[in-house]
């Protein structure tokens, strides 16, 4: 076997065993060690490394991750979503509440982030409205991740396909929009099925909450950032480059702030940029081996490619949604993405591999970080255990995926790609 391929092979299995690996690696240590090794067994140059590193993509992340985080500190999205939440007078309309707010501030910001600032938020309002909160948690897991598919921001995969297509940010958002938002309402129908049981047994015990008097609303700091939001998204609309929009407004916002600059840059996930830092001098490295499983792999892709009817659809989203819970979508979209330009339908496949990557994050619990996220932050209130998850994420995955490729392929059959 090729070094290369080896390399390759072994920094997956730990990616997909995270902590769970022989020598506890977390994901960004396991890409950065395959990155190290690559480089040391000669599969890649120095230079070569370096060239591979797609600093578009990270510059993407990191300035929406400085932004939002500004964002966060102002207070103003918690006092919102306490206002929201306030106007709820049932658990199922709460469920419904959750599901879409969550879904559609996914589009807008990173799905993670929509997770960190909702979790502690839920636990606090569930517990105070008297109601059980693994429903809501779930609701806000899966929905985060269903609505990070409507937007090139939604998500990290998201980004690089963005930064990877000729998808504009605008273009690819009139087409992704409505389809999200149908599977919002199918998430929506399948846990008000799935806990409606649970849910009919109690009412909301006490009338509206106040947000903690700990939750206090930087007015100025909101202002600013709202405005510099906006402007950012409409960056995005116009189709200013997505890595030097994002730079310029957190850098901008950081100036405005009028804040100690460390305060918010300590705050960036500086380990998700290691990750994707490491991952992509991984996947070169694996390319340019041109290794047997390459060609097997890019063989079955373009057959399977050529002809886009539903059950080649079927198939390539079966295999998306199986190789992102195994590998992690971002890893697999990551390295799928450098032969789809070479296929058969290549703007439709961008769409297809988005959504599928996507919608595959609600399968287990650790099919996305976002799942993660809301687990880890609960686990002494209200645990969200692997099967608890399970439970809901096959039908909502099954349900959402197949609803979102018969509607990508209707968009396809009336010529709209």
């Amino acid at each position: 076997m090729n070094p290369a391929t080896f390399i390759f092979i072994l920094t997956y299995i730990l990616v997909a065993l995270g902590e769970n690996s022989p020598r506890k690696l977390d994901r960004p240590t396991a890409t950065l060690l395959g990155a190290v090794l690559m480089v040391a067994s000669g599969s890649l140059t120095r230079a070569e490394a370096r060239t591979a590193i797609d600093i578009s993509t990270l510059a993407v992340l990191f300035g929406l991750m400085l932004l939002l985080n500004i964002l966060l500190t102002s207070g103003f999205p918690s006092w919102l979503a306490y206002r929201a939440l306030n106007r709820c007078r049932s658990p199922q309309s709460l469920l419904a509440l959750v599901i879409f707010c969550a879904g559609t501030a996914s589009a807008l910001m990173l799905n993670d982030t929509v997770c960190l600032l909702g979790t502690p938020l839920l636990l606090e309002i569930t517990a105070q409205f008297g109601v059980p909160a693994v429903p809501y948690l779930l609701a806000l897991a899966t929905s985060a991740n269903i609505g990070s598919v409507m937007t090139l921001t939604g998500n990290p995969q998201n980004i690089i396909i963005g930064q990877a297509s000729a998808w504009t940010w605008s273009g690819f958002a009139v087409r992704m929009v409505p389809i999200g938002l149908l599977c919002l309402a199918a998430n929506w129908l399948v846990l008000a099925l799935l806990f409606r049981r649970q849910l009919a047994q109690v009412t909301l015990t006490q009338g509206p909450v106040s947000p903690p008097s700990s939750l206090q609303v930087d007015r100025g700091l909101a202002v600013k950032s709202l405005m510099v939001f906006t402007g950012l998204i409409i960056a995005f609309v116009l189709g200013l480059p997505m890595d030097f929009a994002a730079v310029a407004a957190a850098t901008l916002l950081l100036v405005l702030a009028n804040r100690p600059p460390h305060e918010a840059l300590i705050k960036v996930d500086w380990s998700l940029l290691l990750f994707f830092a490491g991952l992509f001098v991984v996947v070169q490295g694996f390319l340019k081996a041109d290794s047997q499983l390459l060609d097997i792999l890019e063989g079955l892709t373009n057959a399977l490619s050529e002809h886009l009817g539903l059950r080649q659809m079927a198939l390539l989203s079966a295999a998306v949604v199986i190789g992102s819970n195994i590998f992690s979508n971002v890893p697999l979209v990551l390295t799928v993405s450098h032969w789809v330009d070479k296929m058969a339908h290549p703007q439709f496949l961008w769409l297809l591999l988005a959504l599928t990557s996507t919608l595959a994050g609600n399968l287990t619990l650790f099919g996305s970080v976002a799942n993660v996220i809301v687990a880890q932050l609960a686990q002494r209130q209200a645990p969200v255990g692997f099967w608890d998850f399970l439970r809901v994420g096959i039908p909502v995955t099954i349900v959402t995926t197949g609803l979102g490729v018969v509607l990508l392929w209707a968009l396809a059959q009336f010529g709209w790609m």
